[in-house]
């Protein structure tokens, strides 16, 4: 379904990335922010904004089709989202809530509290979803993780030490057409786990225990990982 209106609430560095890459996308959209300073913020950034509180009546809402409506609870603090989260489910049924959680554990109470879509924060960073927009194959992977019950699931696969991946570089291997994957990111071993974005165009040497963030269907992701592990 294309819906016509969205908010996000928020306007910490995460929900500003979300903001700028889907502003567009409809005829009508908000940004919702608790306090002045995010206020200021979100209106340098030329925004439509509004003040809001977590104890609202969402009579604001009305000025949007609520029935052509997607909303973005992406509040820094997992129990003010948790409880954003209940406030809206509790009056608007049938509206699509995507909400952002820090941690696994308050992944699984915003799906309690009603959201249809959670996008941990260790899972999807701010940073990645900012290259992602950068290539139109994987801004449609990302609108499917959050608008489609699909199985694309984001992974971590270590490269062990026998993988015939060791000592090949990124850019040789064409992940997506040979393996119907894309890599996001690896985490360098070798320098402290340090992620380097694939988007960046870095090169990377594979070396033992480095780690591919990868993005894909689960059918997708386990024959790739059979792959990577020497799994015949």
């Amino acid at each position: 379904m294309k819906y016509s209106g969205a908010i996000v609430f928020g306007f910490n560095e995460y929900a500003k990335q979300i903001a700028l890459q889907i502003v567009d996308d409809y005829e009508k959209f908000a940004v919702f922010v608790k306090n002045e300073s995010e206020y200021s913020a979100a209106k340098e950034a030329e925004f439509a904004v509004e003040l809001f509180d977590l104890s609202e009546n969402w009579d604001s809402l009305k000025r949007f089709d609520l029935n052509s409506l997607i909303v973005f609870c992406a509040l820094e603090d997992d129990a003010e989202n948790v409880f954003l989260t209940i406030s809206l489910r509790s009056i608007f049924w049938e509206m699509p809530i995507i909400a952002l959680a820090s941690d696994y554990e308050s992944s699984a109470k915003l799906k309690s509290a009603g959201a249809n879509k959670v996008m941990p924060k260790l899972q999807i960073t701010a940073n990645v979803i900012t290259e992602m927009f950068e290539k139109p194959t994987v801004t449609e992977v990302l609108h499917d993780i959050l608008y489609e019950e699909s199985s694309l699931k984001i992974a971590q696969i270590t490269v062990p030490h026998t993988s015939n991946f060791v000592g090949k570089h990124l850019h040789d291997i064409d992940f997506s057409k040979k393996y119907d994957v894309l890599v996001l990111a690896i985490v360098d071993h070798a320098l402290s786990a340090t992620f380097s974005f694939t988007a960046k165009g870095h090169n990377h040497h594979i070396d033992p225990e480095d780690i591919l963030v990868v993005v894909g269907y689960d059918e997708k992701i386990e024959a790739f990982k059979s792959v990577i592990e020497g799994v015949s």
